[in-house]
């Protein structure tokens, strides 16, 4: 009997580097691959969500932070555990191509596949590539792109592809944008995995200041942790407006599709996702990210006239008041920028990604 070729995936930290991952895992196995997935302990919260049919590694993997000297000997020993650990599995299962998503595990699948002479590919969630991605942008057969540009080392190989999003979410039925003169409008607040403590504070102080013709037809529903929910919901409570406040939600696909409006953290697969539904779109970026990526990603969205940018450390909750009801009680510009979103979604994205793996893997990617 044939042996089914493999694809190694490897990904780890965030939902922004598994969601991509777990688009990619479904698609190879309607292609009848065999799928392996190298994770972290974080990484591995979601990985319940990739075909039950994968082999799945999970590594106690670490970053070097040298402004904490303690810890560099368990990261320094973490990462040699973790490439042992990546080279007993590309000798046991002999991977046809190996694909990194970022976060630590890349680090070592992909060092291995290049000892070991087997293809590889990169794929970049953000505008700016990651720290593991740009320690091998340039010895890869290519890396995926979900901005266009990104940025990137001289001499990379760069394809555009977009950010896959879950399956969950692209198989929701679209509905088109409608901002309705009556009746209620429904605000969303996402702020990552974790939820966002700034937007538990500066929303409330928003939504007080709107006109209360505004806030009789509001329904919000905001993420938040844990231990701000109960402040917020009695805040909201005072207020008179309509929430359904959760640290997580299950079903976040059929919250954005009957959105009017979301303002959410610049994270690579929140946009994709809310670009995929074509909403309106209010973005403030973590304002210390990794290489500044979510402010990056913040603009090249804001330049294509699909959401509007914010800055947390100047935002007041009166600006806030100003854009919600600016777009919300203005059906130019709501609708202005819920096509604009739908035209710079991706839905494709999850097969050019297949594509350009599969060029990869046969060795046929033009490089320039």
């Amino acid at each position: 009997m044939k042996l089914k070729p493999v694809l190694l995936i490897a990904a780890g930290g965030t939902g922004g580097h598994m969601f991509p991952a777990q688009a990619l895992a479904w698609e190879f196995q309607k292609l009848g691959w065999r799928v392996v997935l190298v994770t972290d302990k974080r990484g591995a919260r979601f990985s319940e969500t990739f075909p039950p049919e994968i082999t799945k590694f999970v590594q106690n993997s670490s970053s070097l932070r040298f402004r904490d000297p303690i810890r560099i000997p368990k990261a320094i020993y973490l990462i040699f555990a973790s490439i042992f650990q990546a080279f007993w599995v590309f000798m046991s299962l002999k991977p046809k191509v190996v694909i990194g998503f970022g976060g630590y595990p890349s680090f070592a699948a992909i060092l291995i596949a290049k000892v070991l002479n087997v293809k590889s590919i990169l794929h970049e969630q953000n505008a700016v590539l990651g720290r593991v991605n740009r320690i091998f942008s340039k010895s890869v057969g290519a890396v995926a792109c979900s901005f266009w540009p990104t940025k990137a080392p001289p001499g990379t190989i760069m394809r555009f592809t977009g950010n896959p999003i879950r399956n969950t979410v692209i198989n929701k039925s679209l509905v088109p944008f409608h901002l309705p003169s009556k009746g209620s409008l429904n605000l969303v607040i996402v702020g990552g995995s974790q939820g966002a403590k700034v937007f538990s504070k500066i929303v409330p102080e928003a939504v007080e200041l709107l006109p209360k013709t505004l806030t009789n037809r509001l329904r919000i529903f905001q993420q938040a942790r844990v231990e701000d929910r109960n402040e917020l919901e009695k805040k909201y409570n005072e207020i008179g407006v309509s929430t359904t406040v959760e640290d997580f939600f299950q079903n976040i696909e059929k919250i954005f599709s009957s959105a009017h409006l979301i303002i959410a953290r610049a994270g690579a697969s929140t946009i994709a996702e809310v670009l995929f539904f074509g909403k309106p779109l209010l973005l403030i970026p973590i304002p210390f990210s990794l290489g500044d990526h979510q402010k990056l990603n913040a603009q090249r969205i804001s330049d294509l006239g699909a959401a509007i940018y914010l800055e947390e450390n100047t935002l007041t909750g009166g600006q806030l008041a100003e854009k919600i009801s600016t777009i919300l009680e203005n059906q130019r510009i709501a609708h202005n920028l819920a096509r604009a979103a739908s035209k710079n979604a991706t839905p494709k994205a999850i097969q050019n990604l297949r594509d350009l793996v599969l060029d990869v893997s046969e060795g046929n990617l033009v490089a320039k």
